[in-house]
Order: C-alpha cells, then structure tokens, then sequence
C-alpha cells in the first residue's frame, strides 16, 4: 500500500468516533475539538462549566444551614427553588438543542474535513 494512502487512512476522521464523543462527553463539546472546532467546543465547554457550576452553587446552598434555612420566609426558598430549576431546564434544553445541532452536521464536517486531508497528502 502506498505511504500517503496509510497516511491518509490514519489521519481520516470517521462519524463512528465523532458520534461516540457527542454521546459520551457531548456536554463539554469533545466531538467539536475532535472534528477540529476549537471555539466551538471551548463555547460548549464554558457553557457548561457556568451552569454546572451555578447548579452546584445552588445545590450547595439548598444543603447548608446558612441558606438552607428557611429563616427568609417560604418566598425565598421557593425563588432559590425555581432558580435552581430554571438554571437546569436552560441548561438542558441549550445543550439538547446544540448537541442535536452538532448531530446533523457531524457527516458534512467528516466529509470536508477528510476531503482536505486528501488533498493536502496526495497534493490535488
């Protein structure tokens, strides 16, 4: 088999792999620095990072006995609750919608991308 051919067979990105990614560890954008989409994949990652951490912040503060006290009336452990809330279901609907997004792209980017490796190793 001719070098550049076992070049390009080892370098070639496949859907398998990018689809593995999304599924797997999608949330934090790992199939878009796979597929070579560096700011796309840190925007993920920033996204995620933020709400994961205005959860956890929240969950935190449900747990301990300085907010988890109740001492600022049912109103404000009920405005902590829907916040909380809210926090997730933008989270999970955002994340939903781009991974979905990235789901449909992902044969298009294959493909241009393993279209220039071709020409950059057989020199078209």
């Amino acid at each position: 088999m001719d070098r550049r051919m076992v070049e390009y067979e080892a370098k070639k990105q496949t859907p398998l792999v990018a689809y593995i990614l999304l599924v797997v560890f999608g949330v934090v954008g790992a199939h878009n620095f796979y597929l070579g989409r560096r700011q796309q994949a840190l925007a993920q990652l920033v996204f995620s990072v933020v709400m994961a951490g205005a959860m956890l912040w929240l969950f935190v503060g449900f747990a301990s006995a300085e907010m988890g006290d109740v001492s600022g009336g049912f109103d404000s452990f009920v405005r902590r609750a829907w916040t909380f809330y809210a926090i997730a279901v933008v989270w999970g609907i955002g994340t939903f919608t781009w991974l979905v997004v990235n789901a449909i792209e992902v044969p298009k980017l294959i493909a241009e991308h393993n279209v220039r490796l071709h020409g950059r190793i057989f020199g078209e």
